[in-house]
């Protein structure tokens, strides 16, 4: 067992704190029970819970944070001090204060440290350790419903670092909301390493205005803008702040990395090593805790990438460009990965189309139906083992998110090759297993409202046969943050797959919002681009669609929008669109995170007329922190089986009136719920949709409603042909 360091000058708890982290994680290790510092250090804390700045005490300290890249960078800038054990650093995963307690325990005194740091305990461990350096890496959404929604946290690094004197900040300029968090900072060095992913920065931190970006530049009207690098990644050059052209040779593959190793060579410099020897000692590090590794097993070499959010996708996808090889993907939902993996239907899969990929992991079957929706033949395959086996290939890629990936590695190192499994035929969008080619017509294409998109007024039907059925996704810029822009994408594939004519078309905040389209679906976003959606939509474009027979599908922050009123940030309320009869305040309970699942209560429409879709039971995801109480102009949705829904202390959830209906289930919604997406097709096309098959939402939607212990749920069944009828007249009716 490592010695705690400098253990004779230690104090009497520090020491004996440090010894409990060391002899805790290393007896986990041989009981094969994980690595060991997350239990270990929780100890050492409990017994001294100034642990953290006591070991740190006398070392150079290098913090390195964001959402994505933070391990590789951590590796490379520990290489560039010497690596272990001249080094102290975390293991991956391990940037808890527990994990970082047990990496300053186990190394040697003395030696500088550089530790990787959750985005959300920045303040915490930079007060505890004050580092001399900390790298910002990137922002984005992930893992919404553990770590809070990425301004706040833009915010709280800014409030962190204000706080701290001493330090030099390295961030990244390219990323608007790491420029927000670090001007808290006495000192920054600004260093240009790019930004594939820019979804979560439209909205501007500083006024909530719109922030545009430009090739090599981003600015705001209110003044916020990119700031003069002092460091810039050009292709695979870094370009120093003394005027340098750093070649960066890495065999780590990818702009990623090119950019992870930027950000870790300047923070390098500031600690007193060179930048070219810097880079230098990066070039021979092959794999970061598995990463980028290339594995032999069974007969089939598999490359293992790691991807848990969108963002990590978009450097991915292009590093996949252009292969032949299947791809593999691993999803799971655990507490490391986030419950939620809605965030599958924000990555363009469609990109994969020309490939076998296979869906694994404990949540394949939400990423089954993404895919079909993305017209890419594939198998699905629980286990990840035989899933290698499935992709009937000598090369494979496989991509996992954070558990799904490390229990691969795990299995890997554990099994034997085990006999040949017969693998399941692809399947198509189209619902066949036999076929192994997409469906005709997938996946849709998506067009971009620019403000000229000619409008129509209903009914649809012209005398060449019926017009494209318009699906329009409200403001996926402003409600765009929990993968709700996906249900539009649903009810665009359930009409190609019916042979009806669709056009889905996505409506950025910054264009006139199209009028006389047939479906608006509106989804969850943060608290200051909420407030800007509903003030654009109050100009009465939706309301005026709405009078004229238009269908509306809001989720969270869009359910909220188009209700009466719905608090800002600061609790204050601010007016809504009014297409429901609901007011939502702020709650002052515990945030509603889970699996939600309803029962949908019957309504007639006023005249007797029955939906001409029933309703199965609901399920879906939830993760808000208000209460929305239904008034009387609108109905509830449906009662709550499992989880919070509206909150209001009556056990409903969600609301409807009329061709309107909100909720607060994520998933996407009608990606789980084919009978709701098919209720919101009936509306909209006046007929009662011909049955899908529906095999893999089924099983997504009997996984789901099991694993939420739900009892007594539904299938539903079609409403008789007069149902259609009597709807029609009501259509007609509101209209005149």
């Amino acid at each position: 067992m490592t010695s705690s360091p400098a253990d004779g000058t230690l104090p009497v708890r520090a020491r004996l704190a440090g010894r409990a982290s060391t002899a805790v994680s290393a007896a986990s290790r041989r009981l094969h029970l994980g690595g060991g510092s997350v239990i270990g250090g929780r100890v050492g804390l409990l017994i001294a819970p100034d642990l953290l700045s006591t070991l740190a005490a006398g070392r150079q300290v290098a913090l390195v944070t964001g959402t994505n890249g933070k391990t590789t960078t951590t590796r490379l800038l520990a290489a560039a001090l010497g690596g272990a054990p001249r080094v102290a650093t975390s293991s991956a995963g391990a940037n808890l204060p527990p994990g970082l307690a047990v990496a300053l325990a186990t190394a040697a005194p003395g030696v500088p440290a550089v530790l990787e740091v959750d985005e959300g305990y920045l303040g915490v461990v930079a007060q505890a350790v004050q580092p001399e350096v900390v790298a910002l890496l990137n922002l984005s959404r992930d893992q919404l419903d553990r770590v809070s929604e990425v301004r706040m946290v833009a915010a709280r690094w800014q409030s962190a670092l204000s706080a701290s004197t001493g330090m030099t900040v390295v961030a990244n300029a390219d990323d608007p909301l790491v420029v927000w968090g670090a001007q808290g900072a006495a000192k920054v060095v600004w260093v240009a390493a790019g930004q594939l992913w820019r979804h979560d920065a439209v909205g501007c931190p500083a006024c909530s205005g719109r922030i545009i970006f430009s090739d090599r530049d981003w600015s705001c009207s209110c003044g916020f803008r990119r700031p003069a690098p002092d460091a810039e990644l050009r292709g695979d050059v870094l370009l120093s702040a003394d005027g340098r052209h750093l070649p960066i040779r890495l065999v780590l593959p990818g702009r990623c990395n090119l950019a992870n190793a930027a950000m870790a060579a300047v923070a390098a410099g500031i600690l007193g090593v060179d930048e070219v020897d810097a880079l230098a000692a990066m070039e021979p590090v092959t794999d970061v805790e598995g990463r980028f590794a290339t594995v032999a097993w069974s007969g089939t070499t598999v490359r293992l990438l790691l991807a848990k959010n969108p963002a990590g996708w978009a450097e991915l996808l292009d590093l996949l460009e252009g292969g032949t090889d299947p791809v593999v993907i691993g999803i799971n939902a655990r507490i490391a990965d986030g419950h939620d993996p809605s965030w599958l239907w924000d990555v363009p899969f469609e990109r994969l189309g020309g490939r076998l990929v296979v869906a694994t992991g404990e949540r394949c079957r939400d990423l089954a139906v993404r895919l079909r929706h993305g017209g890419v033949v594939h198998v699905t395959v629980p286990d990840d083992l035989d899933a290698l086996r499935a992709a009937r290939s000598s090369t494979v890629e496989y991509v996992g998110n954070y558990t799904a990936f490390q229990a691969l590695r795990r299995h890997l190192v554990q099994s034997a090759p085990r006999t040949q499994v017969p693998a399941p035929a692809p399947s198509t969008p189209g619902g066949e297993w036999a076929d192994a080619t997409p469906a005709p017509g997938m996946p849709v294409g998506v067009t971009v409202a620019d403000g000229q998109l000619k409008t129509r007024r209903r009914p649809r039907t012209r005398s060449s046969g019926p017009s494209a059925l318009r699906v329009v996704v409200v403001h996926p810029d402003l409600l765009g943050t929990y993968g709700d822009g996906g249900n539009g994408q649903v009810l665009a594939g359930r009409a190609v797959w019916r042979d009806i004519p669709v056009e889905l078309i996505h409506a950025p905040s910054d264009v006139a919002l199209p009028a006389g389209a047939d479906v608006y679906c509106l989804g969850g976003g943060e608290d200051g681009p909420q407030v800007q959606s509903a003030e654009r939509l109050r100009d009465g474009v939706l309301a005026s669609a709405v009078d004229a027979g238009a269908v509306v599908f809001a989720v969270c922050a869009g359910y909220q929008v188009i209700g009466r009123s719905f608090p800002g940030s600061d609790g204050r309320p601010h007016p809504g669109v009014g297409l429901l009869d609901v007011v939502t305040v702020k709650g002052s309970g515990r945030r509603a995170v889970g699996e939600l699942v309803v029962e949908p209560i019957r309504h007639d429409r006023g005249n007797g007329a029955a939906d001409p879709v029933v309703l199965e039971t609901l399920t879906g995801f939830e993760n808000h922190s208000a209460v929305t109480s239904v008034g009387v102009g609108a109905r509830p949705l449906g009662r709550v089986l499992t989880g919070v829904g509206n909150g209001s202390g009556d056990g409903t959830e969600g609301a409807r009136s009329g061709l309107v209906i909100g909720t607060y289930a994520h998933g996407p919604a009608l990606a789980r719920n084919p009978s709701l997406a098919d209720l919101l097709l009936a509306w909209a096309t006046g007929s009662v949709p011909v049955p899908l098959a529906d095999v893999e939402e089924r099983a997504l939607r009997t996984q789901r409603l099991e694993a939420a212990g739900a009892r007594g749920w539904r299938y539903a069944t079609t409403a008789p042909a007069d149902a259609v009828r009597r709807m029609r007249g009501l259509a007609k009716l509101r209209r005149s």
